[in-house]
């Protein structure tokens, strides 16, 4: 279970703010980002050095407003030198909550020198913030004429943010020491519990990330070029941005131990490599083989969340039957089921039929319990217990200790229902790709 699979107020966060704040803002942020270490502190010695002094013609600033071109002048200049000689108007950058962690000993291993090594950095993303920003709510900004052609201001304004990002640009070594400094950065404070901060540092990972991607680097080669030396099993980047594709790849020991039964039933010969490539060759499968991960690490934490878990696996075996009833275009899953089957009089055999077999959800976990003990398990068995476990879960409440553990422990009904699943995908995939060397 996640560390952070939990609630917060979420006005600590700057993900979605103005970027520059007034001095009581700022001041806000400090005491909901946990910095204090009073009721009022006093910061200004901290803050001082770092204001901004703007004009409201060379920055777009609430209160006013401005025509559409004069907005596209903003986007287009360097905010900072635009200003230089500004004296009406102060603001404080985002980015002085992280210097001040530092500044008041928060973080055990960043020191202010290094962190001033970083700070154009951490001024253009704040720049490029604040231009994001402000075309999201440029309808707060401009008059009211202009509202008919909001979706086209929008449009000029991302085209000028981009002409501006292409003269700006740096190199793509200097972004990459740059983005290994903010992972620090985030580990510390991760090490000293700083969440909120730790939480509120991700949006300057990401928009790095972006500048990445934006020199046609795959997304798949940033992540295993971040901390690459020090990295485990998986790439660091996965702690803030899950990469699915990326993550189910790197996570193949879950996947091994399926091999030698997909070989068995469909008479294959396919390694590690090939079946999760045959897996994630559809993108709609990521979601559920990410969330079968997820459980499966669920299942040997210390404290387990059997509300979480039991959404978890509903959301999965019923992802899946929509992958099913989409690839045979047929709304009735019996249907679909049956035409997956090698032999369907087999697959009769097993199947528990709808509110015909069974009064009450113990009577279908027993039938399903039973249908898994048999030996000689085939296709026509899995797809048997799939439709079962897909009846239980869509029409009754989770008994989370007959459903999970079974009454011996030995986790049969879950597990085999995992079964169940990955193998349905697996057929799914490899009949498309026989349909499509047919034609």
């Amino acid at each position: 279970m996640s560390l952070f699979e939990i609630e917060l107020n979420d006005e600590f966060k700057i993900h979605s703010s103005n970027v520059f704040f007034n001095e009581k803002d700022l001041k806000n942020y400090y005491k909901l980002n946990k910095l204090n270490d009073g009721y009022d502190d006093n910061i200004q010695e901290l803050i001082t050095e770092y204001k901004l002094q703007i004009h409201q013609d060379l920055f777009v600033i609430n209160g006013y407003r401005y025509e559409v071109n004069e907005i596209n002048d903003i986007f287009l200049s360097n905010i900072y030198e635009s200003n230089i000689n500004s004296t009406e108007h102060t603001l404080y950058p985002e980015w002085l909550l992280f210097l001040i962690s530092i500044k008041k000993d928060k973080v055990q291993f960043i020191h202010e020198k290094e962190f001033d090594n970083y700070l154009e950095y951490f001024k253009y993303i704040a720049e490029i913030r604040y231009k994001k920003y402000i075309k999201r709510t440029v309808k707060d900004y401009i008059c009211f004429e202009e509202y008919k052609n909001l979706a086209d201001i929008k449009t000029s304004l991302q085209n000028s943010l981009l002409e501006y990002l292409k003269k700006t640009e740096y190199e793509t070594n200097e972004l990459y020491e740059y983005l290994n400094f903010l992972y620090r950065f985030y580990q510390e404070l991760k090490d000293n519990e700083k969440y909120k901060l730790m939480w509120n540092l991700e949006p300057y990972v990401e928009e790095v990330i972006v500048l990445l991607r934006d020199k046609n680097i795959p997304l798949k080669e940033i992540y295993e070029e971040v901390y690459k030396y020090m990295r485990g099993t998986y790439s660091v980047l996965h702690e803030i941005y899950i990469y699915k594709p990326l993550y189910i790849e790197e996570s193949k020991p879950y996947f091994q131990s399926y091999l030698r039964k997909i070989n068995e039933l469909f008479n294959s010969n396919v390694n590690i490599e090939e079946f999760i490539a045959i897996l994630t060759k559809n993108e709609r499968n990521e979601d559920i083989l990410f969330s079968y991960l997820e459980l499966i690490k669920r299942f040997n934490a210390n404290k387990m969340s059997e509300h979480t878990m039991g959404a978890m696996i509903k959301s999965i075996v019923l992802g899946v039957e929509e992958i099913i009833k989409d690839y045979k275009e047929e709304k009735k899953l019996l249907k679909c089921l049956k035409s997956l089957a090698d032999d369907e009089n087999l697959f009769k055999t097993y199947i528990i039929q709808e509110y015909e077999d069974y009064h009450s959800s113990d009577e279908l976990l027993e039938l399903l319990d039973n249908l898994i003990s048999e030996n000689n398990q085939s296709l026509e068995q899995y797809l048997a217990i799939y439709h079962a476990s897909r009846n239980y879960l869509a029409h009754y409440n989770i008994d989370m200790n007959k459903f999970f553990w079974g009454e011996d422990g030995e986790r049969r009904i879950i597990s085999n229902t995992i079964d169940a699943v990955l193998i349905i995908l697996f057929r799914i995939e490899t009949m498309k790709q026989k349909s499509i060397e047919g034609k």
